[in-house]
């Protein structure tokens, strides 16, 4: 469980809370809030490498994401305020990169345990989402390039085959076939 104390963060990343969603509701994401949780969404991206533009061309999926994450019930709004509070607490204490570096990496969060902490409830509700966002909009097509890895060479879409399973959902990298022609430069 997330009973001990992080190896991260201060008094705000280690307070104790509730497992359960934090309760927010009424309330709304000021355009701070908005703009606050689109720098952890950024950061995301730039800390894989894995996007291009800082991500901007996945901002209005991730604001429609938002959207229906506060207008919908369960909100989330209570969890998109504490992340606020937790990342200002790590940018305080460790400054911007090297915060966002922790928070990813350094987190000692276990994702299988209930979060008991105001950093718990921030990787679990809040940074968890965005990488699941993150990676379904497009991420993926580029994952492994900060690692020496090279660029998809399987992608050419989001799915292969049909929906009645009459071809493969997926295509089988081939570096010979006509298809990889920008995948061999």
């Amino acid at each position: 469980m997330n009973e001990e104390l992080t190896c991260i963060g201060g008094p705000v990343c280690n307070e104790k809370l509730s497992a359960g969603l934090i309760f927010a509701e009424g309330q709304d994401l000021t355009y701070q809030n908005k703009e606050a949780l689109w720098e952890i969404f950024e950061a995301i991206g730039t800390n894989w490498s894995n996007t291009i533009y800082d991500s901007n061309n996945q901002r209005s999926s991730w604001f429609e994401m938002l959207k229906a994450k506060t207008e919908n019930a369960p909100n989330y709004s209570g969890e998109y305020v504490n992340a606020i509070y937790v990342i200002n607490e790590l940018k305080a204490m460790y400054g911007n990169e090297e915060a966002y570096k922790k928070l990813f990496f350094e987190s000692g969060i276990d994702n299988n345990a209930p979060p008991t902490t105001r950093l718990a409830h921030c990787k679990i509700y809040v940074v968890n989402e965005f990488i699941r966002m993150q990676i379904t909009a497009g991420g993926f097509k580029s994952w492994g390039t900060k690692f020496g890895g090279e660029q998809a060479k399987n992608y050419h879409g989001f799915l292969g085959g049909t929906r009645y399973n009459r071809l493969s959902r997926v295509r089988s990298y081939n570096p010979d076939s006509n298809n990889s022609k920008n995948d061999q430069a």
